[in-house]
């Protein structure tokens, strides 16, 4: 009973190893395309910035991935990708969502 206790805990252990450095380094995108946003830029240059960033937190995001609109002077930015989690026996895919917009901005 013991070791299969210690067998649970470990599997958890190495779950969190895992998991936890994925969700840092998307929360710190999310947090960076949200401040990126309400910089005033163009379009272009945006996209450029967070394609590169997102190569800095290691996330395999695509130019495609990646779309920037503006609706009413509402610059809206969103971002969908993926993350593969890579475990010892198997390997599982992450998405995410990421979106940000700024108000008031100009062409």
């Amino acid at each position: 009973m013991r070791a299969l206790k210690l067998t649970f805990a470990l599997a958890g252990l190495l779950a969190l190893l895992r998991y936890v450095p994925v969700y840092y380094r998307t929360s710190e995108f999310n947090d960076f395309v949200t401040q990126e946003t309400h910089r005033n830029r163009g379009k272009g240059e945006l996209k450029r910035t967070l394609l590169t960033k997102a190569q800095g937190y290691m996330l395999l995001i695509r130019e495609e991935n990646t779309n920037i609109t503006t609706v009413d002077s509402v610059l809206r930015v969103a971002v969908d990708y993926q993350v593969p989690v890579n475990f010892y026996l198997f390997q599982r895919e992450m998405t995410f969502h990421t979106v940000a917009s700024a108000p008031g901005w100009r062409n």
